[in-house]
């Protein structure tokens, strides 16, 4: 083998061993998003925060924990697990969630009319804490 082939196909070992440690460091990487946050309750006040990730800032009262919370599930406010464990009343105060936004390269829209705020905060973790 000559020494111009031989170093081509050295090239070619290392590039390919360096490969699945990129993609393996990439999918491990923080994910960006800039998220506007609203909740609004049956009495018409509105509270409004804004959420930056990765690096985590905002006007959000907990960004590190919504961050991380969000990060859980890929920026799907939706599949937020909450916390199941959290105990409400029934009142009826409704709280409607809005979230518009980008998680990643991917616009995030979210809405959704829980019962009271405490069933907000049951159903999304810290996320809707402004």
């Amino acid at each position: 083998m000559s020494a111009k082939r031989l170093a081509t196909a050295a090239a070619c070992a290392v590039a390919a061993a360096l490969v699945p440690a990129t993609a393996a460091q990439a999918s491990t990487a923080p994910v960006r998003g800039a998220l506007l946050l609203t909740v609004t309750t049956a009495d018409g006040r509105s509270d409004v925060a804004y959420l930056e990730c990765a690096p985590d800032r905002g006007t959000h009262a907990h960004p590190t924990a919504a961050c991380a919370a969000l990060s859980q599930v890929n920026g799907d406010v939706a599949q937020l697990p909450g916390n199941p464990g959290q105990l409400c009343t029934l009142e009826y105060a409704p709280a409607r969630a809005t979230v518009h936004g980008l998680w990643g390269p991917r616009f995030v829209r979210y809405q959704q009319t829980h019962p009271n705020r405490c069933a907000l905060a049951a159903a999304t973790g810290p996320v809707f804490d402004l």
